[in-house]
């Protein structure tokens, strides 16, 4: 099969609906039930929540049920469905021991708020450490596909919005212990749900994939072009 390599295979993913993903063997984790604030629903599969699924009376929580560890990258994608009128929406990370239910009763935008914690808020800010910045584009209609890529071996933290990267929103991350996936939300019956996570670790594959990344016409064997077509979030350079 000839195929120009990973530019090929990224144009071809942006093309594709954004659903097909999720029916891949690329869900390695999913929420955790045990790590929520009380008002929060999670589906049997743990791969859909729902906050507030009656009435909102604060900002709800959930963390993911893996820890996300140094000498990764880890890419994930949620699909987001909320009210324009919330506070806020955020899809972040953050330690361990960063407190989900600070807020419970009131209406913050809780990732970001300390230095335990990063998020991507649908306004269009990031916030860390109670500091917002402009950052994206902000997405009222509440529907839009949020991406996030993690790096735990850079310590930078990059989001895109509908297959669209945004930039580095965070550099110097702590990469010397895990983080964990987090969303939050001050509106009523606010749905997030992941469509795509996988990681790769930064090693010898890593370095022959991002090799790959040419503009010129190769002659891949399926079985590579495939890896190519299922990695094509990782960065297009990588150097420790």
């Amino acid at each position: 099969m000839t195929m120009s390599s990973y530019n090929q295979c990224e144009d071809l993913l942006n093309s594709m609906d954004h659903d097909c993903l999720g029916a891949s063997n690329h869900m390695e984790w999913g929420w955790d039930p045990l790590e929520s604030t009380t008002d929060v629903n999670v589906s049997d599969d743990t791969f859909k929540v729902v906050i507030h699924p009656n009435t909102s009376k604060g900002t709800g929580a959930v963390r993911g049920d893996m820890p996300l560890v140094p000498g990764h990258i880890y890419y994930w994608e949620i699909k987001m469905e909320g009210s324009p009128m919330a506070t806020d929406m955020i899809v972040g990370v953050g330690t361990k021991d960063f407190n989900l239910e600070s807020s419970e009763n009131e209406y913050t935008s809780l990732i970001g708020s300390d230095e335990k914690s990063w998020g991507y808020s649908f306004r269009g800010v990031k916030h860390h450490g109670g500091e917002s910045l402009i950052y994206g584009q902000s997405h009222f209609r509440g529907d839009a596909l949020i991406g996030v890529r993690l790096d735990m071996c850079r310590g930078t933290l990059e989001f895109f919005r509908n297959r669209i990267p945004l930039g580095v929103a965070f550099e110097k991350l702590n990469n010397k212990n895990p983080l964990y996936p987090m969303v939050c939300s001050t509106a009523c019956r606010t749905n997030f749900t992941i469509n795509y996570c996988h990681s790769l670790p930064v090693n010898l594959q890593l370095y022959c994939l991002q090799a790959l990344d040419s503009k010129k016409t190769a002659l891949i064997p399926f079985g590579i072009s495939k890896m190519l077509m299922d990695s094509w979030w990782i960065p297009k350079s990588y150097s420790s």
